[in-house]
């Protein structure tokens, strides 16, 4: 498992934390996520998902991943 921090600009409230939250969560091989206003951390399986397309997922969420 390899782990990642990123910020996440476009984030303002619980509402936004819920949404990267979910998304991330639903990703194969992804585990410990930690999201909170501005940044998220989390453990992934780099052979089920890359860092890509975790950031894809986020900004289908309506945010921009940094990192």
């Amino acid at each position: 498992m390899k782990e990642a921090q990123f910020a996440i600009d476009g984030m303002t409230c619980g509402g936004c934390v819920a949404a990267v939250r979910n998304v991330l969560t639903r990703q194969a091989g992804v585990s410990d996520v930690k999201v909170d206003v501005g940044s998220a951390s989390l453990s992934y399986d780099e052979a089920k998902v890359s860092l890509q397309t975790l950031f894809a997922a986020v900004e289908r969420a309506g945010f921009q991943p940094k990192g």
